[in-house]
């Protein structure tokens, strides 16, 4: 039996957050030295939804309490933009529940994320019953169970809504109209990504900070994102699609270099940027 069963009495994030947008705020505020929620009300002049920040922000493990204060979590990483060390550091602790096998109880952000990047899933809308009754099945067959106190907790609609908010937050999908959305992770935040992996376990090709493109999905599911290759080995279309963007507008470039196999972009097009044996992301310099 996985941990995600180990945990009834703790919180589930899809029950937890239904407004993400206060989060920020009140984080930023405990950040500051407000420790108690009547300072933190005060600072942010939230009321209705404090709580509910609060348990939030303890699910994306930002902060703690101790003797009855609140403190904050640093950053994972210091970035100039504080909005996306925020996002960041949210994907990163949600990332480390991902462990497979011993899924923990918050993975599921992640988890139905996999599923639709791995079921190429670029367009849904967040009341498809058939489409979270799925994510269930696929539940079953990996072993990713949470629990509370009245046992197994299931999808269901409302959940799937509070899902598409919170990956709306935090740079994963984008909304169209209503409750139509497209998945596609924030440019921004997959370069961020790239450089940081660079600097972790990248290496140099041809005076150009770079990495095999099988080490930055790996550092991917490691600190961002549980995302694997495809049946056919490829990055899956919508990772891929932001790639090509950032290759056309010359931010990153994609090559061969040395004789790991080739990882082709899934759905891109044949373009000019990109070798058939493309292998290595690499930043070019000026």
């Amino acid at each position: 039996m996985s941990n995600s069963t180990s945990s009834d009495s703790e919180g589930y994030i899809l029950n937890a957050i239904q407004t993400p947008g206060p989060i920020k705020p009140v984080y930023r505020s405990i950040r500051s030295g407000n420790k108690t929620k009547s300072r933190i009300k005060a600072d942010c002049g939230i009321d209705s939804n404090l709580e509910a920040s609060l348990s939030g922000l303890q699910l994306f493990r930002m902060i703690g309490r101790e003797d009855g204060e609140y403190y904050a979590t640093p950053y994972k990483w210091d970035l100039e933009s504080e909005d996306l060390a925020f996002r960041m550091t949210a994907l990163h602790n949600l990332a480390q529940e991902c462990t497979e096998g011993d899924w923990g109880k918050q993975a599921v952000v992640l988890l139905d994320y996999h599923y639709l990047l791995d079921n190429d899933i670029q367009y849904f809308v967040n009341n498809d019953e058939s489409m979270y009754n799925d994510i269930e099945e696929w539940f079953n067959t990996i072993d990713y169970s949470p629990q509370s106190s009245q046992g197994r907790i299931k999808h269901n609609e409302p959940k799937f809504a509070n899902w598409t908010r919170i990956a709306h937050f935090l740079g994963l999908v984008n909304k169209i109209r209503g409750r139509e959305h497209t998945v596609y992770p924030d440019p921004e935040m997959i370069l961020t990504a790239i450089e940081l992996s660079i600097d972790e376990k990248g290496k140099e090709v041809d005076n150009k900070p770079a990495i095999e493109i099988t080490d930055y999905l790996q550092w991917l599911r490691e600190n961002l994102l549980y995302v694997k290759t495809t049946s056919d080995g490829n990055v899956p279309k919508c990772l891929s699609r932001v790639l090509f963007e950032l290759i056309r507008d010359g931010y990153i470039e994609y090559g061969e270099y040395g004789d790991t196999g080739a990882v082709g972009l899934d759905g891109v097009p044949p373009y000019e940027g990109i070798d058939r044996e493309a292998n290595t992301i690499a930043i070019p310099q000026e």
